[in-house]
């Protein structure tokens, strides 16, 4: 029973520095992954920009060159002799009018997107910026809370090694269920006639096998192990 006393003071020094970090790390780790989604939006909104911008030129491109052709038919338009020349060419500038008109409502979606995308990467860029300040603050306290318990926590992990490997594999089984259903609080001093737990009523003579040493006690209500209210936790 004084080995399971003992692992409840390592266990409880070990969540006083667990609780000292609180969910710092959790908090720590969420903006990393945060950073992460942002930097990788930034990134794809940026090739983007680079596509809509080669898209972009290469229609200015074949506008230009729509432009250049019904120029020409246009001028062949005063050296036909006949009417079926004329509608011919004619047909022909039609259709490049229409393939100009396509390509024109393209550059004005992109140049919608363009927008879009330069705006939606200065708000990013922005939002990161912040997010980078935050989270590096938010590191640096992580950092010095962890640098700060290191050495105790090590020695205490080790502390603990040592007793568990000294105790029954069924014992620690069972304690290490109630610490993760109890809060961290598996082994309690008797209190009176009650748990120092739960409070609940304990039999007399299991007070008397407690107090003896003769047995190790679970309480009825709660699980957790009893010992002697005069022996303390280390």
């Amino acid at each position: 029973m004084e080995k399971l006393i003992e692992l409840q003071g390592i266990d409880t020094k070990l969540k006083d520095i667990n609780d000292l970090l609180g969910d710092l790390p959790l908090k720590v780790e969420g903006l990393n992954q945060q950073e992460v989604s942002m930097k990788t939006s930034l990134d794809t909104n940026k090739h983007r920009l680079k596509e809509l911008e080669v898209e972009m030129h290469k229609r200015e491109v074949d506008i230009a060159q729509i432009d250049g052709k019904v120029d020409k038919l246009k001028d062949q338009l005063f050296l036909v002799t006949n009417n079926k020349q004329y509608d011919a060419l004619t047909t022909e500038i039609d259709h490049f009018k229409d393939k100009k008109s396509s390509f024109e409502s393209e550059v004005i979606e992109f140049l919608e997107e363009k927008e879009q995308l330069t705006e939606s990467i200065g708000s990013i860029e922005s939002e990161l910026g912040e997010l980078t300040h935050d989270l590096q603050q938010r590191r640096q306290k992580l950092e010095s809370a962890i640098s700060e318990s290191a050495d105790e926590k090590l020695s205490l992990e080790k502390q603990r090694k040592e007793r568990i490997d000294k105790i029954d594999i069924n014992i620690i089984s069972a304690y290490n269920k109630v610490m993760g259903a109890r809060g961290g609080l598996a082994v309690v001093p008797i209190v009176g006639s009650g748990c120092g737990g739960c409070g609940a009523h304990i039999p007399p003579q299991t007070i008397t096998e407690v107090r003896a040493g003769s047995a190790i006690h679970r309480c009825d209500m709660c699980g957790r192990f009893l010992y002697n209210e005069e022996i303390s936790v280390n």
